[in-house]
């Protein structure tokens, strides 16, 4: 690993409070309220802000983030759909998908108080796995990034038609990176790619292939448990498109049932990162696998 490279391993959202493959009594304490944002920057050194690709938060939201969490945890944040998924913000907000001034001045909000206090990662761009290559996508993808210049962008392009260089030329007129995304149809962990900025970004989002397009599948398309083949690969891969002077955010989504986390855990400790190993032991009780990384305690969650 190159020693000038910041590796910040975590997952896609920290709150699954409820519902399908919860979070709690897995990683979080069953039975104890407790912080869940300052519990997990206790643990990671970064997250990746999902609910702003749904609804834009309050500014005295954001401001209480920064000040849950030490000041040298990032956030990565995903842009608004309504930037990336018109018709999906269409459809399921009834109102118009046309961006507004407004619109760009409350994302830039959002990305102003964390950046004022150092604390933005990387704003995550992220379009629809059925998003091709056409000419008026090639527009609509420059005037997005021509909208946040300014900032870290990495940008998720999951269709086949994107794999050209001249995606890396549109990317490159921005500063913006290509995220390496792995899924069940679609990866592009292992291209080759030169990032105009000192950003890396790696979006693990499981290999469910039975679940991935059923239509109502919901958080169903993400229960997947990377296995210890899988986890070397990936750990291999991601060692050899490592750039010097660079931070490299690694974020799983597989997030049902907390797998995202013990997978998140077990990378970090094949890539030699400094986490408080020992702050995770309970997930043994689910993941025994862990017991290697973490130490043998287990016991009640709330105890740690």
């Amino acid at each position: 690993m190159l020693p000038t490279v910041s590796i910040y391993p975590g997952t896609s959202g920290w709150s699954y409070p409820a519902g399908y493959g919860k979070w709690n009594g897995v990683f979080y304490p069953k039975g104890r309220k407790v912080d869940e944002l300052a519990y997990y920057a206790e643990r990671f050194p970064a997250v990746e802000v999902n609910v702003t690709f749904y609804r834009l938060p309050s500014l005295e939201t954001v401001r209480g983030w920064v000040e849950r969490t030490p000041s040298s945890f990032l956030f990565s944040v995903k842009l608004f759909r309504k930037f990336t998924h018109p018709e999906f913000y269409a459809r399921e907000e009834g109102l118009s998908p046309e961006i507004t001034p407004e619109d760009v001045a409350g994302m830039r909000g959002v990305l102003d108080v964390l950046a004022a206090r150092e604390r933005l990662g990387a704003v995550l761009v992220q379009y629809a796995d059925a998003f091709s290559q056409r000419e008026e996508n090639v527009a609509a993808v420059g005037r997005t990034l021509e909208r946040f210049r300014e900032y870290p962008l990495a940008v998720e392009l999951r269709h086949s038609s994107w794999q050209n260089p001249r995606t890396q030329e549109l990317l490159t007129a921005y500063r913006a990176t290509r995220a390496r995304i792995d899924e069940p149809f679609f990866s592009n962990l292992d291209e080759p790619s030169i990032s105009p900025q000192p950003l890396s970004y790696w979006r693990l989002h499981g290999r469910n292939a039975a679940e991935w397009r059923q239509p109502k599948a919901g958080a169903h398309r993400y229960d997947y448990l990377y296995g210890e083949h899988e986890l070397d690969e990936l750990t291999q891969v991601i060692e050899r498109h490592l750039q010097p002077h660079t931070r490299a955010f690694v974020f799983f989504n597989n997030h049902p049932g907390g797998q995202a986390v013990a997978n998140a855990i077990q990378l970090a400790s094949r890539l030699h990162l400094p986490l408080p190993y020992q702050k995770f032991a309970n997930l043994s009780n689910t993941f025994p696998a862990l017991r290697a990384i973490t130490g043998e305690e287990g016991g009640q969650l709330g105890l740690i």
